[in-house]
C-alpha cells in the first residue's frame, strides 16, 4: 500500500515508486514514456527543458514525488528543478459501484426504450415503433434464449456460459434490441455468404490450422464465452450501422434516435502499437455495448479483414475530421462529472443529453486517470460518442473497474485476453495472407522447430553501432543455455574442448542417413539489421555440425535499416508478425510493442533479450511471466475520489494485475533508474498454467 509524505503530500509506494497527484508518473514524464514506447527515441525528452541524457527523465521523475529535503539533495546534484506535487482530497460524496455495495433503496424504472423526435432538418429518420412492438420481440428473445447460450464451436460438447458471460450478452442483446426498434436486421445465410464474397477473408478459417502445425506448440484452447460474446456483438454492430445507414449525417445532427452509441478508436505509430490500441478498445466497445469505428487512415481496416459480418468500421478522413472537431475535450466531461456531483448534488449519474461527444484522453497518454472508476463510467454511459487515442496495450486495466470485471473474469478464465482479441478482429487481409502463406511454404515448412528472434534498436543506428556485438553474443548464450538452439561442435579435431560431455557426439560424424533425412531447425530473425543474421551464420555455416546432429538455418526477410511507415510498410510488418508468431520458441527486445504483438498472436511465453548493462551475476536473457504483454507505463494506482477504490494500489483490489518484469521495462537503462511497478501486466497464478510447449 501506498502511504503519504507529511512534507510534499505525495504519494509513494513501499518500493519507492514516485507517484503524482493521480497516482501516475507525471503528464510530462508520462508523455515522454509514450514518446519511448510509441515514437522515436530522439523525442524522449519532449517537454524537460535542458535535458543533456534521457536518464535525465528518471531523475526528474523521483524528483517530483520525493521528500522536498531529499528532492532538493537529488536536484542539486543532477541540476534539475525538485518539483512538487499536491494530492486532492477524497471527496465525501459516494455513489455504490456496481456490484460492490448496497442499491438504492428506491431504484428507479428501467427506462423504455424511447425513440428522441429527429429534427426537421434530419434525414436520418427511425420508425415510431411501439411499446408492445418491443416487448413482443424481447419475449421472443428469451424464449429462445436458452437454446441460443448453448453453442457449439469444435466439437459437439455443449456449455452453458458462466454468470458474468451470461449477463454480458443479455445486455449486448438489449443493446440490439433497442437499435432495432421492435425489428431485428436479418441477415441470413444467403446474406452471409454474399457478404464473405463480397469481403473475402481466407485467415479466418486457416489462421488457426497454421498454429496447430507447430510442432513443440499446443496452440491456445478454443475459448467459447467469447466466442460467443463475439457473435452477440458482431449482430449489435451490424443492426446500428445498417439501421442508421449514414453515420456521418447521423453524427452532424445530433442524432440519439437510434440507442446506438459510438466508440472511436484513434490508434497512432507503429503497426505494434495500432494492434495494441486498437485491441483494447475493442474490449471497451463490447464492455459498454458501443459500436466500435476505426478511421481509414490508420491503415488498419485496409490490412485487416472486415471484422463483423454485414457491417464496416472503417470511417474516412472527412467524418473522422468532423467527429474531432465536433468532440469536447476529457476535461470537460470530467467537469461535468464533478458538477453533477458536488455543484448540483443531484449525483443524477448521468449527463443527459448534455454532452453528445467527448475524448477520453488527451491523445497522448490514454485513458485519463479517472477513466478506470465506476462512477465515472457510469456518467460515460450518456455520451452517444466516445473517442479514444493512444499507443499502448491498456485491456488488462479495465480489469481495475468494478463493474466489468466480472465479466472479463468469467471470459478469460485463463487470463489470455489478447490473444483472442486480435485473432477474432485483425486478421490479414487475402493479399497479406498469402505472402504470409509464402514465406511459411517457402522458408518454413519442414523444420523441426522454428525459433523466432526479434531483435529493435530504438535509436537505429548509432544504438546498433555500439550494441550490436554485445546483443548477438547475449542471444546465442540464451539460446545455448535454455537448449533453444543446439551448440556448434569445435572445429579442431584437437580442441580439448572436446572432452566436455555436451560434446560427446561430436565424434560421430554425420552419415549419408544423417543428410537423407536431416533435422532441421529454423531461426526466423525480425530487425532492420542483419547483424545478428550473418553473426549466427557465421557459426552454423562454418561449423561442420552441431552437438545434436540437428541442422540451423537461418532466415531473415528484411533489413530496412530504418523505421519506416505507409501501407506497404505496416503491410510487411505484419507479415512479419504473424510468420514469427508461428515460432516454437521465441526471443524479444524488452518494451516493444512490436515484440509483444508476436507472442500475443502466437501465444507463447517470450524470452526477453538484456539490452541493460552487464550484471553481476551475468543474465543474458528471461522468461516472460505469461503470455499477456505488459500495459508500459500504466498507472498502478485509482484516483476515484467518489468511489469506495479512492486511492487504493490496483493491485491491492485485483491481485493478478501485477509490475511487469524488471527486464521488459528496463530497455538499456542503469539498474536504479526503472522505478519498481513501472508497467502492469495480467498474470497468471502460475505461469505453467499458460505454458503450451510440448516439450
Amino acid at each position: 500500500m501506498g502511504h503519504r509524505d507529511n512534507a510534499s503530500s505525495v504519494n509513494v509506494s513501499a518500493g519507492g515508486l514516485p507517484r503524482d497527484m493521480n497516482g501516475l508518473i507525471s503528464i510530462p514524464v508520462q508523455r515522454a514514456v509514450q514518446s519511448r514506447i510509441c515514437g522515436s527515441i530522439d523525442s524522449w525528452e519532449d517537454g524537460f527543458e535542458n535535458s543533456d541524457s534521457v536518464d535525465r527523465f528518471f531523475v526528474t521523475s523521483y524528483i517530483r514525488h520525493t521528500p522536498r529535503a531529499e528532492a532538493q539533495e537529488i536536484a542539486d546534484t543532477a541540476h534539475v528543478p525538485a518539483g512538487t506535487a499536491t494530492l486532492d482530497e477524497k471527496s465525501d460524496g459516494t455513489i455504490f459501484a456496481a456490484d460492490s455495495g448496497p442499491p438504492p433503496s428506491n431504484p428507479p424504472p428501467p427506462p423504455a426504450p424511447v425513440i428522441d423526435e429527429p429534427s426537421k432538418d434530419q434525414d436520418v429518420v427511425f420508425k415510431d415503433d411501439s411499446q408492445s412492438a418491443i416487448l413482443a420481440q424481447q419475449q421472443k428473445n428469451e424464449e429462445e434464449e436458452n437454446a441460443n447460450l448453448r453453442t457449439d464451436d469444435d466439437d459437439d460438447t455443449a456449455f452453458v456460459p458462466s454468470a458474468g458471460v451470461q449477463k454480458l450478452v443479455e445486455l449486448l442483446r438489449q443493446a440490439t434490441l433497442e437499435a432495432s426498434g421492435g425489428e431485428p436486421v436479418e441477415f441470413t445465410e444467403a446474406d452471409r455468404k454474399a457478404w464473405d464474397e463480397q469481403h473475402p477473408c481466407r485467415s479466418r478459417g486457416e489462421l488457426r490450422s497454421l498454429y496447430a502445425e507447430r510442432k513443440h506448440m499446443k496452440d491456445v484452447p478454443i475459448n467459447r464465452q467469447w466466442n460467443l460474446v463475439f457473435s452477440e456483438y458482431e449482430k449489435l454492430h451490424r443492426t446500428c450501422t445498417s439501421r442508421i445507414g449514414d453515420l456521418q449525417r447521423y453524427f452532424e445532427s445530433k442524432n440519439t434516435s437510434s440507442g446506438c452509441k459510438f466508440l472511436v478508436t484513434e490508434p497512432h505509430f507503429g503497426l505494434g502499437n495500432k494492434l495494441f490500441h486498437t485491441s483494447s478498445t475493442l474490449m471497451l466497445a463490447i464492455l459498454t455495448q458501443r459500436v466500435i469505428l476505426i478511421p481509414k487512415a490508420t491503415s488498419i481496416p485496409a490490412l485487416f479483414c472486415e471484422p463483423f459480418a454485414g457491417s464496416s468500421w472503417g470511417i474516412d478522413d472527412a467524418f473522422h475530421s468532423l467527429i474531432k472537431d465536433g468532440r469536447k475535450p476529457s476535461e470537460q466531461f470530467f467537469k461535468q462529472v464533478d458538477h453533477d456531483r458536488t455543484v448540483a448534488r443531484k449525483a443524477k449519474g448521468t449527463l443527459g443529453n448534455s454532452l453528445y461527444a467527448s475524448a477520453m484522453n488527451d491523445e497522448w497518454v490514454g485513458p485519463e486517470p479517472r477513466f478506470w472508476c465506476n462512477t465515472e463510467q457510469k456518467y460515460m454511459s450518456s455520451v452517444t460518442w466516445l473517442t479514444v487515442s493512444g499507443c499502448t496495450l491498456f485491456v488488462h486495466k479495465l480489469m481495475a473497474i468494478d463493474m466489468f470485471r466480472r465479466a472479463m473474469e468469467d471470459l478469460f478464465p485463463q487470463k489470455i485476453v489478447v490473444t483472442y482479441l486480435l485473432r477474432s478482429v485483425l486478421l490479414p487481409t487475402d493479399p497479406a495472407w498469402e505472402r504470409i502463406l509464402h514465406v511459411n511454404e517457402v522458408y518454413l515448412a519442414g523444420a523441426q522447430k522454428q525459433v523466432g528472434v526479434q531483435v529493435r534498436f530504438f535509436q537505429e543506428d548509432e544504438e546498433y553501432k555500439l550494441k550490436n556485438e554485445q546483443i548477438n553474443k547475449r542471444i546465442t548464450k540464451c539460446m545455448w543455455e535454455h537448449k533453444i538452439l543446439p551448440e556448434v561442435c569445435p572445429a579442431n579435431p584437437h580442441d580439448k574442448a572436446l572432452a566436455d560431455p555436451k560434446f560427446a557426439d561430436c565424434n560421430h560424424k554425420l552419415t549419408a542417413e544423417d543428410h537423407q533425412n536431416p533435422k532441421v531447425l529454423k531461426v526466423l530473425i525480425g530487425s532492420l539489421f542483419l547483424g545478428l543474421h550473418d553473426h549466427l551464420n557465421d557459426i552454423y555455416l562454418r561449423h561442420e555440425m552441431t552437438t545434436t546432429k540437428e541442422a540451423v538455418g537461418i532466415i531473415q526477410l528484411t533489413h530496412e535499416l530504418i523505421q519506416g511507415d505507409g501501407q506497404e510498410v505496416d503491410t510487411q510488418a505484419l507479415v512479419e508478425i504473424i510468420s514469427l508468431s508461428m515460432s516454437d520458441i521465441l526471443l524479444i527486445t524488452p518494451m516493444s510493442t512490436f515484440g509483444g504483438v508476436i507472442h500475443a498472436y502466437g501465444g507463447l511465453i517470450p524470452w526477453f533479450i538484456e539490452f541493460g548493462p552487464e550484471k553481476d551475476p551475468a543474465v543474458v536473457c528471461e522468461r516472460g511471466k505469461g503470455i499477456e504483454p505488459c500495459y508500459m507505463g500504466a498507472s498502478q494506482y485509482y484516483e476515484c475520489k467518489y468511489d469506495d477504490a479512492g486511492q487504493q494500489k490496483i493491485s491491492d483490489v485485483v491481485p493478478y494485475l501485477q509490475d511487469c518484469l524488471a527486464i521488459d521495462v528496463g530497455y538499456g537503462y542503469k539498474l536504479n533508474m526503472i522505478p519498481e511497478g513501472y508497467g502492469m501486466q495480467m498474470t497468471p497464478e502460475n505461469s505453467k498454467d499458460q505454458d503450451f510447449s510440448i516439450d
